[in-house]
């Protein structure tokens, strides 16, 4: 990731200088050579007034204290998720922002991805009525390997890492505060995982609207390059799903990345029942895979473009905590066994 960074801040006509820390010196070294950066000390980053962004990739324990570190240093920060290992921490980096009024935003890019941009577009458009329930299937391989810093964490490692994505876009798609958690877990399929391998977790929000976000971390077919066979066209059909179903008063939505594919439903009431019809498909080409469904590069660039012109963050790091409490109580509830109100 944070190669992905750098390769961001290279194309980015805002920066001039890049600098590279990593806590081991030879590694530093040999990393940032690799990557054609200036390597330098947290020290030297921080004491440096010229550097005005930093983006943290680091490991999740310090994002919050390099987080901190760089914002009373006056840097604007571009963080990486999870936004703290706790709730509690997280509320600290939310309080030194606001006591510093610097620059934070968390790294939550499918914002800026095409394929979700539309449907956020799509639902302020009135094009599907009021949402009402907004459901999301992510079955996938097992990709972490064996003693990984991924299959080694603990707790709801997989909530925080990586379905705070999901679960960040049915808010930003309802738009409106959660009433209630309930998250189930069944036993771990994936023996070596030190975490859960499934998770099962249902929002309430406040008009009364629901979300459901089905996670399975085992039962597609486990990826082996083939140079006869395009990536996402061979997993489309062998138990690889990420899908939304976006379903509102008067239409509905489906995102399929598998299928590189956007669609449109239209409700209208018909003579003996709800007529339901596809209006509108939105396919895209592999080439522009990462701008259509998970955008990191579009948004770091975007961010070091905010910093340089001076302008606020465009998801502000306060909407990022209400995601993070939204993953810290479904965690919660698998834990408790039971519904967590807000």
């Amino acid at each position: 990731m944070g190669g992905t960074h750098v390769g961001a801040a290279k194309e980015s006509p805002y920066v001039r200088d890049i600098y590279g820390y990593e806590p081991e010196t030879e590694r530093r070294n040999a990393r940032c050579k690799e990557l054609e950066i200036i390597p330098a000390t947290l020290a030297e980053i921080m004491n440096n007034s010229s550097i005005k962004l930093v983006y943290i990739a680091s490991i999740n324990e310090v994002h919050v204290p390099q987080a901190i570190m760089a914002l009373r240093a006056g840097k604007a920060v571009m963080c990486e998720k999870p936004m703290g290992m706790s709730l509690e921490e997280a509320a600290e980096l939310i309080e030194v922002q606001k006591e510093t009024g610097g620059f934070l935003q968390i790294g939550f890019e499918l914002h800026y991805s095409k394929m979700y941009q539309q449907v956020k577009e799509w639902i302020a458009e009135g094009k599907i009525g009021t949402p009402v329930n907004i459901q999301c299937r992510y079955y996938c391989c097992e990709f972490h390997k064996k003693n990984t810093w991924r299959s080694n964490s603990t707790g709801s490692f997989l909530i925080g890492e990586k379905l705070s994505h999901y679960l960040d876009l049915q808010r930003w798609w309802f738009d409106e505060p959660i009433e209630s958690v309930y998250s189930l877990s069944s036993p771990n399929v994936v023996e070596y995982f030190k975490h859960r391998d499934n998770h099962q977790i249902m929002t309430k929000y406040k008009s009364g609207g629901v979300a459901t976000l089905n996670f399975i971390m085992y039962i597609a077919e486990s990826y082996k390059a083939d140079p006869l066979q395009e990536i996402l066209a061979k997993q489309a059909d062998d138990g690889h799903y990420l899908q939304y179903h976006v379903c509102g008063t008067k239409g509905a939505i489906e995102t399929d990345v598998f299928r590189r594919r956007i669609r449109r439903w239209e409700f209208t009431d018909g003579e003996e029942s709800l007529e339901s019809k596809i209006v509108e498909t939105i396919t895209f080409d592999a080439k522009e895979d990462l701008k259509w469904f998970h955008n990191t590069h579009g948004q770091n660039m975007r961010v070091a473009e905010l910093v340089a012109l001076g302008l606020p963050p465009e998801s502000p790091a306060i909407d990022a905590y209400e995601t993070m409490k939204l993953c810290f109580a479904a965690e919660q509830s698998e834990e408790e066994g039971r519904v967590v109100t807000f």
